[in-house]
Parts: C-alpha cells; sequence; structure tokens
C-alpha cells in the first residue's frame, strides 16, 4: 500500500493535469468560436465564380501596385527636415 506520501503526490499530479486540462479546453473552445465565425465571414467568397475571383485578384494586385509606388514618395519627408 502506498504511503501517504505517494498518495499526495498523485493527488497533486492529478490537480495538475485536470487544471492544465481544462485550460486548454476552453482555449480550444475559443478557438472554434473564432474558426466559426471566420467561417461565417468568408462564406460569401466560396460563392463567386471563377471569372470573379479573377477579377477580384487582379483588382488586388492593382492597389497592392498603387500602395508600393506611393510608399516610396512617402518614405521621405517633406521640405527635406529629417
Amino acid at each position: 500500500m502506498p504511503g501517504i506520501r505517494g498518495i499526495v503526490k498523485t493527488w497533486l499530479w492529478i490537480e495538475e493535469w485536470w487544471n492544465r486540462h481544462a485550460r486548454y479546453r476552453d482555449l480550444y473552445r475559443q478557438l472554434d468560436a473564432w474558426r466559426d465565425d471566420f467561417k461565417a465571414r468568408s462564406a460569401w467568397v466560396d460563392a463567386l465564380t471563377d471569372d470573379e475571383l479573377e477579377e477580384m485578384q487582379q483588382r488586388l494586385a492593382d492597389c497592392i501596385e498603387a500602395i508600393q509606388g506611393t510608399a516610396g514618395e512617402a518614405s521621405e519627408p517633406p521640405g527635406g527636415a529629417s
């Protein structure tokens, strides 16, 4: 029969394991909620046709190109002040 120390050590190990389990269970519930919310917000993308997706990608590429073009101009302060 295990001594009182063995029982206490086992009990503490079980308590620590349960606390970790409960903490991660809440985390996974939160992640599942975020995942469901993301799927609900992005469901409209699945309904797009191939032509609509191509047009969207082209417009996005145009926007990125325009932003990169203006980024070089904005990197220097006006009037040469530093």
